[in-house]
């Protein structure tokens, strides 16, 4: 195939170019590309979903939120959940898709649920988990999104579990195992880069403070990281870049306590969290997300159910500030999803 360079190349009129017949090709970086495929195929636009939780009038709620990440603003509605209302269903996205796990209503559900993020059409039935839990934590890259821990039985006898699972989140179908954690553990804050999966914190049942990690593109048990800035905690908000991880609030033991700690670890190299700043009020049971750049924390107990959306600088530190709110105020939120976060690798 020959090559053909030019600057420019006009007929004598200057009004207009010749016609190049067969197939040609163009590698300059002067030109624009449009996207290929159907819209919603495009993905990564900076979008974060909450779904679910606890209101105050109503104990299982199947609302779903949509929050435009790069904007601070007041969420908008995104759709429901595809059963009836849950609290704690865990999410995580790729930049098509978000996906949601379990969650209680009050019944244990083994239940997955997708949704395309470009869309606000609510959520599709996606297949069923191994198991059956609520409190269970969930974290993604580009291509798998893996839900870890959680409680297997109704109350009052809990327990605990330390199962690993794993999705396709491009296909639909049942969940696969993956291995295990450390130990058995519920409540904890997650966050990922395009490699590492990270579970910071959690009760187990006593509250914990250890931060584990996973490889996400092969299967196998978690592996110790470090150790959390603040006592023991469960509940709190996880959020990450491609390369640092954000977890704020959470709740400590017994009288429960909650905290507006907000520390950082680097996932690239395993040791202990490092102090990155403050929420404005102290808060558990929200939900977390990421566009790799900000990272959002949602919803949640300051003590009483909370609307407030507040936001963080990820390469930064500083304390949070103010973003706008939940279209209701609840909690008992899981991990929220989004289509640009550090585990997508933008």
């Amino acid at each position: 195939m020959s090559q053909f360079k030019i600057n420019s190349i006009t007929d004598r009129s200057g009004y207009c170019g010749p016609v190049i017949s067969g197939v040609s090709t163009n590698n300059s970086t002067g030109c624009m590309i449009i996207p290929a495929g159907p819209t919603e195929h495009r993905g990564g636009r900076g979008r974060g979903v909450v779904a679910g939780g606890r209101d105050a009038s109503n104990p299982h709620v199947d609302t779903m939120d949509k929050i435009e990440i790069v904007t601070a603003g007041n969420a908008t509605d995104f759709g429901n959940l595809s059963l009836a209302g849950r609290d704690y269903p865990s999410g995580c996205g790729s930049p098509t898709r978000g996906i949601f796990f379990a969650g209680a209503e009050p019944g244990f559900r083994n239940v997955i649920d997708y949704v395309v993020m470009s869309s606000s059409g609510g959520a599709s039935d996606f297949g069923d988990m191994r198991i059956a839990p609520i409190t269970n934590f969930a974290l993604s890259n580009a291509t798998r999104g893996i839900s870890a821990g959680g409680l297997t039985a109704p109350a009052p006898s809990y327990t605990t579990n330390k199962s690993i699972e794993f999705i396709v989140m491009a296909s639909t179908g049942d969940a696969s195992s993956f291995g295990e954690l450390t130990e058995v553990n519920s409540y904890a804050a997650t966050c990922a880069s395009p490699t590492r999966g990270i579970f910071n914190q959690g009760s187990t049942p006593t509250y914990k403070k250890t931060i584990e990690y996973i490889t996400i593109a092969t299967g196998g048990n978690a592996t110790r990281f470090g150790e959390s800035s603040k006592a023991g905690a469960g509940a709190p908000m996880g959020a990450s870049s491609t390369t640092r991880g954000v977890f704020a609030g959470g709740q400590f033991d017994n009288p429960y306590p909650q905290t507006d700690i907000i520390d950082y670890i680097t996932i690239a190299t395993e040791g202990n969290a490092i102090d990155f700043g403050n929420l404005a009020a102290a808060r558990s049971h929200g939900s977390g997300m990421s566009n790799s750049i900000r990272g959002l924390f949602a919803g949640g107990s300051s003590p009483n159910k909370t609307n407030v959306i507040e936001f963080v600088t990820i390469a930064s530190t500083g304390n949070a500030s103010d973003f706008g709110d939940l279209t209701v105020a609840r909690d008992r939120l899981g991990q929220g999803a989004a289509d640009a976060h550090g585990g997508i690798g933008r």
